[in-house]
């Protein structure tokens, strides 16, 4: 294993906003482009960069923008993240548009984006989704 793979920080969806520790240093804050009633921060980590939205009190969505330097090091990154977020639940491949997939936890209660183009990986509640879209 890679040390930025072990050392990602890992999050725990629908907590409240004032439970959120981040081991990074928080670069900005600002309202979400398609649901402004949320919020997302931003935070510098080793390996790039965390975006967290919050929204009626709790963290909604996690949006890793760790690229990897290597295809089995972003396997092994998102190995870790599916696992964590699926919270003992599978996952299921929706959609794959080109640029990147699209996933739904098995109980439909979470939803997860893997952009291959750009390596960025975001796992966020469905009732979140479903406002921004």
């Amino acid at each position: 294993m890679d040390r930025l793979t072990d050392d990602l920080p890992l999050l725990e969806l629908l907590c409240a906003a004032d439970e959120v520790r981040v081991p990074g240093a928080h670069e900005s804050s600002g309202p979400h482009e398609k649901a402004p009633d949320a919020v997302v921060d931003t935070y510098v980590i080793d390996g790039g960069r965390l975006l967290l939205t919050l929204w009626r009190g709790r963290l909604h969505e996690v949006i890793h923008q760790t690229p990897a330097e290597s295809a089995e090091a972003a396997a092994r990154r998102n190995d870790r993240l599916f696992a964590h977020y699926g919270q003992g639940e599978g996952w299921t491949e929706i959609l794959d548009n080109g640029f990147g997939k699209t996933y739904r936890r098995t109980d439909q209660q979470r939803y997860a984006l893997w952009s291959y183009a750009m390596d960025i990986t975001t796992f966020g509640t469905m009732d979140f989704h479903q406002v921004k879209w």
